[in-house]
């Protein structure tokens, strides 16, 4: 084979490789697994709780609001998820970009927790969508990354 087709096929093997990058990237952060919901339409979603994960609490989960609105920082309280599993939890725990989730509910009751003096909320979660914006901790800029949903794989679904 000449030099010259060896440089071709060189080409097409590259460009072919990079495409192959480049469809494996937007599958992985480009393909809906669950649609973000923005504040506007929180009310098609009653009853429902916002809440974050966290890591200073022993149930790992904050309230951060209701049909009442989005409570302030300090206004955060301490709840109980009887299955906060279905919800997407960080790997590695950054509050900087911490979600936020929109949960349809059912109220459970008080709840004793082994981490809190007194008796705090306790919920089960019937639906959740992520809140927009959704955010992410990459190492590329943020703009490469959708805000509107979050992925299969970050979903879990």
């Amino acid at each position: 084979m000449s030099s010259m087709k060896k440089k071709i096929w060189a080409g097409i093997t590259i460009m072919v490789i990079m495409a192959g990058i480049i469809g494996l990237f937007i599958k992985v952060n480009w393909v809906p697994g669950k649609y973000a919901v923005k504040e506007s339409d929180f009310s098609q979603y009653e009853p429902y709780i916002l809440v974050q994960e966290v890591h200073y609490t022993g149930t790992g989960w904050v309230q951060t609001g209701n049909e009442k609105g989005v409570f302030l920082t300090d206004e955060y309280i301490d709840i109980n998820l009887t299955n906060g599993n279905i919800l997407p939890q960080m790997e590695m725990y950054d509050e900087d970009y911490a979600n936020t989730f929109l949960c349809k509910i059912e109220y459970e009751g008080k709840t004793n927790h082994a981490a809190f003096e007194d008796e705090i909320d306790s919920y089960y979660i019937v639906e959740w969508y992520p809140v927009y914006p959704v955010l992410r901790d990459t190492m590329l800029p943020g703009w490469l990354y959708p805000k509107g949903f979050m992925t299969e794989k970050e979903a879990g679904t």
